[in-house]
């Protein structure tokens, strides 16, 4: 009588298990790191079209008020620049120009520059 011994097959199945599951568990670290770079991204976008908008904003009170960002009456064309050293207008890193021409009527665009989002 002929006797099959199955007793190493065992660690084989461990170990493709093992393999399996360790693909696995990098996909889904790899799309988890992915979703947080494009949601940075997102968000940056955001604030980005929220400080153009309040770009467009200032340039409206300060043609209102009729005075330039150093005090001067507004000549057309003019950029007008916020304080960038105020952190609360515009974050480090960030640059926002909102500039005004005299067309009939006037044109007010607002430009935000930022940083490319780093890996986290």
């Amino acid at each position: 009588m002929k006797t099959h011994n199955n007793k190493g097959i065992a660690i084989f199945i461990t170990l493709a298990l093992l393999f399996l599951l360790s693909l696995i568990v990098t996909a889904v670290l790899l799309t988890a790191y992915n979703y947080a770079n494009i949601s940075a991204g997102q968000i940056n976008r955001l604030k980005a079209l929220k400080l153009a908008e309040s770009g467009v904003n200032y340039a409206y009170w300060k043609i209102r008020i009729g005075k330039d960002d150093a005090g001067d009456d507004i000549t057309y064309p003019c950029t007008l620049n916020p304080d960038p050293s105020n952190p609360s207008l515009v974050p480090a890193g960030w640059t926002l120009n909102v500039d005004v021409t005299n067309d009939n009527p006037r044109r007010i665009q607002s430009r935000v520059t930022y940083p490319k989002s780093g890996a986290l």
